[in-house]
């Protein structure tokens, strides 16, 4: 770390260091010395999250803090959700890609080498020579949270590993804008088909109205609906019944109480008798399966099938609903204490059944329920022609395949020109192979990312789509990476019975009707948009870089606003070093420069982060915070009479450094700052050195990176509060682990001084935010 600049020479430093420490004091101790120092710099900002750290080891004689995790984290793991994962359909090979895995190839001008492709490349003598070229160019380029772990000089291409997925978009963007860097990609992998994993019930939860629901699941939907702005959203609309979106998929429950009071009853089942399912116990069923001959008004699922491991016969799956599970994230009902909530609160919502039993349908079945859920006339089989009432001003299809039928497509293009907007899931193929009706000029094809916000391995990609939502992605591990919504238990296992539950899922197929959901939400606050308004508004108002996924991530609140965000503002924060006080608080101009004036003389650290929409709150978590000299051990700035003093810096979402598990490797934590930390040993604390400037009510508060705590990729956490002794004043677990919220908060009355906070986690692993402020 560079020490900052002075403009006194070194001995006028050294004697200010003693007089300062013989006055005890950080400021003007006798009045004598003018208040004319100033301090000036540049803050640049930067997007980019930490990686978590690797697994680090306490010094040995460290002083260690002896906070022991509440008796609650030693059984968080066993309350978290967890199911045996049951494939909807028989498990096939599909390209994918490696989770925190990019590749970057160079070009050949920027390293002195020889064209791609020439033998030159891989000679004995150049090899190692470009290989140390390679790394040289690329250490340099290469932001945190990212490592060189392979070269490749005959090809010009390295590897980078990316420890948090979470930063796969923000560090590839990085790269790239390296002059040599001739392209950034994903790695390519296997990836198998996706999953359904199950969670019981529909339990009620009390709780005070707000944007948020009370729904009590609805803390393992924070990650997605988060991740798409959703909660600011709700604070603007809800939804609105007026509102009718179709679902063409292969079926809905009625009876599942948690959507009921927002389906339409004129939904239609146009899944022909006609295919046939050889059961692995004997026998035969109809892909309709529901006792009828063909198509009827009755969308009901009656049950579910998959192929077995060999691929030649069906098996009864204990669990399923596809269009279920889709129709619940469009819109089953929100704020009503009953299991989770849609991005809908309130919507009218259309089954058109389409697919079977099977998980499998035509195209001219699909056809007819594209028609119909349009309010066109379509083919009702021994009903004659049948058509609905009116026309669903959206129409979700969470299928697809890779044949593009004329068939398919008439009814698209019958639909689009009826005014409907048609939202398709891109496929999960993996690849930029076109997926249909997703392919389709008039249908807005939506990729997937996982909890992460960066693109899921399986989803496909290309040309052909138009913008990315929550799909879920059980590569990380966990059942709750997935999307959870509505589901049905057909045969009762493992002491679930039949009837109503909930699921977690990935695939495009949950991205897509997130996308529909947020469409129906404009709709809701203006019902005069058309079908291009909605994808122009959806395509323009998305966050992130356009790639290969698409326009960017759909974001509820932008789309509604028609903002890019709210806006923001960049300040510089002044602290005593000495008493931790808040001296100065700048704003920054257009460029991030800033300056403090009359500045006292005495010991400072510099910080800096973003209010939002003017409200002129610093240090918020989720903010861009950071310090002058680094977050965990700020360089000090030391004025002394007359004399500028430079301290420009970067902030962004300010990392722990490890090792910090003991009272001698404590991060620094500014009050009215934060941190984001991951837990590396359960049975280690992340520790913190906190400076009270003056006598009052303190509070230290644990949240998620994106979502709950304890939920997805978040942590369950306990805080301990200790003396400047390291001596245990207090410690608290859970703020509400009855309704799933894991974090802590701590507040307390405390004396100036010098304090440590301990942070426990339940998850190795585990990501948490600390934050410090002052009152409650």
């Amino acid at each position: 770390m560079a020490a900052p600049r002075h403009t006194l020479n070194t001995a006028v430093l050294g004697w200010l260091a003693l007089a300062l420490a013989a006055c005890g004091t950080e400021g003007n101790p006798t009045g004598w010395i003018p208040r004319d120092g100033a301090i000036s710099g540049v803050i640049t900002t930067t997007g980019a999250l930490p990686a978590p750290p690797a697994a680090l080891r306490v010094a040995a004689g460290a002083t260690s803090l002896s906070l022991r995790a509440p008796s609650p984290l030693a059984t968080i793991a066993r309350r978290r959700p967890a199911a045996v994962a049951r494939p909807r359909r028989a498990a096939r090979s599909r390209p994918g890609f490696a989770a925190q895995d990019l590749i970057v190839a160079f070009r050949p001008t920027a390293l002195g080498a020889p064209p791609l492709g020439s033998a030159a490349l891989a000679t004995a003598a150049g090899a190692p020579l470009l290989a140390r070229a390679i790394r040289t160019r690329l250490a340099a380029i290469v932001p945190a949270g990212a490592a060189i772990t392979g070269v490749s000089p005959a090809i010009l291409t390295a590897r980078v590993r990316i420890a948090d997925t979470t930063q796969r978009e923000a560090i590839a963007a990085a790269l790239r804008r390296d002059p040599g860097v001739a392209a950034v990609t994903r790695n390519h992998l296997i990836w198998l088909d996706k999953e359904f994993r199950a969670v019981t019930g529909s339990s009620r939860a009390s709780g005070i109205l707000s944007r948020r629901p009370n729904d009590e699941l609805y803390p393992f939907q924070s990650w997605n609906y988060g991740l798409i702005d959703l909660p600011r959203a709700w604070a603007i609309t809800t939804g609105q019944a007026s509102v009718l979106v179709a679902v063409v998929d292969d079926g809905i429950r009625r009876d599942h109480p948690a959507i009921t009071a927002n389906l339409t009853s004129d939904g239609f089942d146009f899944v022909n008798a006609a295919d046939s399912l050889k059961l692995c116990a004997g026998g035969k069923i109809t892909n309709q399966d529901d006792g009828d001959a063909g198509p009827d008004p009755d969308p009901t699922i009656p049950a579910s099938f998959s192929l077995d491991s060999t691929g030649t016969c069906y098996k009864p799956d204990d669990f399923g609903g596809h269009g279920l599970h889709v129709a619940g994230t469009i819109g089953e009902v929100g704020n009503d204490g009953i299991g989770a909530t849609g991005v809908n609160w309130t919507v009218s919502i259309r089954p058109v059944r389409a697919l079977g039993v099977g998980g499998f349908g035509s195209d001219y079945d699909i056809a007819q329920g594209i028609l119909y859920a349009a309010g066109l006339p379509a083919d009702g089989g021994a009903l004659g022609t049948v058509r609905a009432g009116s026309a669903a001003k959206i129409i979700n299809l969470s299928l697809g395949g890779p044949d593009n039928d004329s068939t398919l497509h008439a009814a698209i293009v019958m639909a689009a020109n009826a005014g409907v907007f048609i939202v398709a899931a891109a496929g999960n193929g993996s690849s930029s192979a076109p997926s249909y009706p997703a392919a389709y000029p008039e249908v807005l094809a939506v990729a997937a990312v996982g909890p992460d916000g960066f693109p899921a391995p399986y989803s496909s990609f290309g040309a052909d789509v138009a913008i990315r939502a929550p799909g879920g992605n059980f590569a990380f591990g966990d059942a709750t990476d997935g999307v959870l919504s509505t589901m049905w238990e057909f045969v009762a296992s493992g002491g679930i019975p039949v009837g109503p539950v909930y699921a977690w899922a990935e695939g495009t197929s949950m991205a897509a009707p997130h996308v529909s959901g947020v469409a129906a939400l404009l709709l809701a606050q203006t019902p005069s948009l058309a079908a291009s308004d909605l994808r122009s508004r959806l395509t323009n108002y998305s966050v992130g870089p356009a790639t290969a996924y698409g326009a960017g991530l759909v974001n509820a609140y932008n789309s509604l606003t028609q903002t890019h965000g709210p806006s923001i503002q960049l300040y510089a924060r002044l602290y005593s070093a000495v008493t931790g006080d808040t001296v100065q608080t700048v704003p920054a101009d257009a460029s991030g420069a800033f300056a403090f004036r009359d500045v006292e003389d005495g010991i400072y650290l510099v910080y800096a982060g973003t209010d939002e929409a003017a409200d002129q709150r610093l240090g918020i978590p989720g903010r861009l915070w950071g310090a002058f000299g680094g977050l965990a051990a700020p360089g000090r700035v030391t004025v002394f009479g007359a004399g500028a003093h430079a301290a420009s810096f970067s902030i962004g979402f300010p990392a722990e450094v490890e090792p910090n598990h003991t009272i001698s490797g404590a991060n620094l934590l500014a009050i009215g700052g934060y941190a984001q930390g991951v837990i590396v040993d359960t049975l280690t604390p992340d520790v913190y050195r906190v400076l009270i400037p003056a006598a009052g009510s303190y509070t230290f508060q644990t949240s998620g990176w994106v979502a709950d705590c304890g939920i997805a990729l978040e942590e369950a956490t306990a805080v301990g509060l200790y003396d400047g002794n390291g001596s245990l004043i207090t410690g608290v677990d859970f703020i509400d682990s009855a309704h799933l919220n894991y974090c802590s908060r701590l507040t307390r009355t405390l004396a100036s001084g010098t304090y440590y906070i301990g942070v426990y986690g339940a998850f190795n692993g585990g990501r948490y935010r600390l934050q410090a402020r002052a009152g409650s």
